[in-house]
């Protein structure tokens, strides 16, 4: 695991449960995480890997309530941590079901003491709005979505730089969805993203992208039984 540049002022750190991206948005000596993924000793190397080159972590940003994205939050304690409303007060009310999930599906073997303990940190600081903070000069706007990949999906956009889009945009296999997904509130999701214009994509999974990925998401939805938007 290493940080890789990804897009202007932003790196990225693949977590080897589901391949999660974790990313860091680093400008004039400050870092915004973005996800901080599966578990606590993998989060632990990807702070040290930010502040071993200078740069401060001034907060997180969890993208969505599943627990690849946000279980190893505890690491990144003494920062605001930001998420969509409705994420919160899921993580808040789920905390054994988000280990469980976690046990299930991120194991290394039939015990796994760190994920068996690991506390469930709620994001401090819920967004219902549109809010836009500085990175050093960076300029980062949060954008809350309607019920889509879940009931809590956050955008996060790197003004000339990229969108972070978590688990509404996938890259190497098709998007997941189940039964608290909300089709076609992903595709005004996905409206959303590709209005806002930022040349590149950076997934949940997969390798960045740019928005022609949209379209393929956009049919998959609309084949599904989402209703086209205009």
């Amino acid at each position: 695991m290493q940080l890789e540049r990804v897009a202007d002022e932003i790196d990225r750190w693949v977590m080897p449960e589901a391949s999660m991206n974790a990313y860091v948005i680093a400008s004039n000596g400050e870092a915004l995480v973005v996800d901080p993924g599966t578990r606590p000793s993998r989060a632990k190397l990807f702070r040290e890997a930010i502040e071993a080159r200078g740069d401060r972590v001034v907060g997180t940003v969890v993208t969505h309530p599943h627990w690849d994205h946000f279980l190893a939050l505890a690491s990144f304690e003494g920062v605001p941590s930001y998420a969509h409303t409705q994420a919160v007060e899921h993580i808040m009310a789920h905390p054994t079901e988000h280990r469980a999930a976690g046990l299930a599906q991120g194991a290394e073997g039939e015990a796994d003491e760190e994920l068996e303990t690991v506390a469930v940190v709620v994001p401090s600081v819920p967004v219902a709005d549109s809010y836009t903070m500085f990175v050093g000069t960076q300029r980062v706007t949060l954008e809350p979505q309607p019920t889509a990949h879940t009931l809590g999906d956050l955008v996060v956009h790197v003004e000339g730089s990229a969108t972070i889009a978590g688990d509404l945009v996938e890259v190497g296999a098709d998007p997941q969805w189940d039964d608290a997904s909300d089709l076609d509130g992903w595709l005004q999701a996905l409206d959303a993203i590709e209005e806002r214009g930022e040349r590149i994509l950076l997934p949940g999974h997969g390798a960045p992208t740019d928005r022609s990925r949209l379209a393929h998401h956009r049919e998959l939805f609309v084949a599904a039984g989402a209703t086209p938007t205009e």
